[in-house]
């Protein structure tokens, strides 16, 4: 990779995680700020039409594609931003492995991902297919670097307290005493 400012997802390469909405983002990203990266990690069925649509947007040189990782802390280590563009999703275990890496966050407003990313305060938030907004989110994080870190420490802070493995132990014994009552 070269240098510049790296936009991220780790993600199954499926239509429904919106991945063609964040190459289209991030042909406007590249416009405004030209060494801008985007490295996308994951597999799927639809990675032959993604570089297709990467070519076609003639960001090709700009994107990198990986195979899916076990082990999200080496690409999550070189992200500037990490994306979440889904049209649908539950909680978003990805997500929660960013904002615990303190990589600022970018999502669509979709399913669960608002329980994690609370708008301009957790991350940023915008409709899901809307490559537009998706990007001024992330060339806002990638310029105001003080907004991404405030926004990415506070995201740390809400997994540490709110899902760390001592609270949900904690609220699984509950479950088990009410249930058992």
């Amino acid at each position: 990779m070269k240098e510049g400012p790296i936009v991220g997802i780790i993600a199954r390469l499926s239509e429904v995680k919106g991945h063609r909405y964040l190459l289209m983002a991030m042909k406007k990203v590249i416009a405004e700020i030209p060494d801008a990266q985007l490295l996308i990690v994951g597999e799927g069925p639809i990675k032959k039409g993604l570089q297709g649509l990467a070519k076609e947007l003639g960001i090709i040189q700009n994107v990198y594609f990986i195979p899916a990782v076990s082990d999200t802390v080496e690409p999550l280590s070189v992200m500037d931003v990490f994306v979440m563009p889904s049209l649908e999703e539950g909680l978003g275990l990805s997500i929660m492995e960013a904002m615990l890496a303190g990589v600022a966050v970018a999502a669509t407003d979709a399913g669960g991902i608002s329980t994690l990313v609370k708008d301009n305060q957790t991350g940023i938030l915008v409709k899901p297919a809307d490559a537009h907004n998706l990007a001024l989110a992330i060339i806002e994080l990638i310029k105001n670097k003080e907004k991404a870190r405030s926004l990415s420490s506070s995201a740390r802070d809400l997994i540490v307290r709110e899902f760390s493995l001592e609270k949900m132990a904690r609220e699984t014994e509950k479950v088990y005493g009410e249930c058992l009552r």
